[in-house]
């Protein structure tokens, strides 16, 4: 992975769990703790480090809260947070951030610096507020003790992706709960609009799973959707040893493309580790002269499409992870 793939990377699932956290709270902007929180589910060194040192989700969300509480509380106020402890991101269509939050990832991206979810721990231990370091101490631990951990790790050969496919993408995240939870979520079909974001809903007619697809956003803005391509077949085709396949095929549309998501769950510390393969299958594609001309719209398209695909199994992987916090 590219320096610039591995930042865009970071970035994009960094912001992401760190605004549904500070959507849970209630908060108007992602501040440096929302990062923190989001780095304790990060599936790489960085989350892996910080569970080593007993910190769980849970207990680093009750750490913040007290926190927040006695801050306000030396003031003289009485108040919690005001969030009902509900991943709202979705619904409310974005959520600010403040300039310490922002600055210090982008100080990860730095001159001689990774740009991963490791650079951005690295930066949380060594922001001069105290934040980080309050909450670690609550947690038990200090930011001498994490950036050891941090050390040791970096002797360590990270682990190889697997490389991707032309039209399909993988992405693996992790989940603060435990493999069978995970697998009741994955496995069923009418689980699935739990997780995906393109699924509104998920009924049987007796002999097959039918789905229909959203029609608006979250927060209630319309989503462009070609009419062809808003109900669609759903397929489990395979499903053992915490490994399940899907496959999504639009019945009005049959040469459209179809759909292929592959989710895989390996047991892990405080949680599970959970794999997603997404990729597209080529349907019949289009007749005529565009078919003639297809093969050359896909290679200028190709560095799109790529960009998209990945977006699509993040958004996936995201979404399980939401769903079981």
């Amino acid at each position: 992975m590219s320096r610039f793939t591995q930042m865009l990377a970071t970035g994009y699932s960094v912001s992401i769990n760190a605004a549904e956290e500070a959507s849970r709270f209630g908060v108007p902007a992602v501040d440096i703790e929302h990062v923190f929180l989001a780095l304790v589910i990060d599936d790489g060194t960085a989350g892996q480090v910080l569970r080593r040192a007993g910190i769980t989700l849970d207990a680093a969300r009750k750490a913040v809260a007290d926190q927040h509480r006695d801050h306000l509380s030396s003031i003289g106020v009485q108040a919690e947070l005001p969030g009902d402890g509900r991943i709202r991101f979705l619904e409310q269509g974005g959520i600010d951030w403040t300039d310490r939050a922002l600055n210090l990832v982008s100080r990860a991206g730095g001159k001689h610096k990774s740009g991963d979810a490791t650079a951005v721990l690295r930066e949380l231990l060594a922001e001069p507020s105290g934040t980080v370091d309050e909450l670690l101490e609550r947690l038990g631990t200090s930011a001498d003790e994490v950036r050891e951990q941090l050390d040791e790790a970096a002797t360590i050969r990270a682990r190889t992706a697997a490389p991707a496919r032309r039209l399909g993408r993988t992405h693996t995240v992790f989940v603060p709960s435990p493999p069978s939870e995970v697998w009741a979520l994955v496995s069923d079909a009418a689980r699935l609009p739990e997780w995906d974001p393109t699924l509104e809903t998920v009924t049987t007619d007796g002999e097959r799973w039918v789905g229909t697809a959203h029609t608006t956003r979250p927060n209630g803005k319309p989503l462009r959707l070609r009419a062809d391509t808003a109900r669609l077949i759903v397929e489990r085709i395979s499903a053992a040893d915490h490994r399940v396949e899907w496959r999504f095929t639009f019945p009005d549309a049959p040469g459209a493309n179809q759909r292929s998501v592959i989710v895989t769950l390996e047991e892990a510390a405080g949680g599970s580790q959970v794999t997603v393969d997404f990729a597209w299958i080529r349907g019949s594609g289009p007749r005529g002269l565009r078919r003639v001309v297809a093969p050359l719209a896909r290679l200028i398209a190709r560095p799109v499409v790529g960009i998209a695909l990945w977006f699509q199994v993040v958004n996936l992987a995201s979404g399980i992870s939401r769903a079981m916090r």
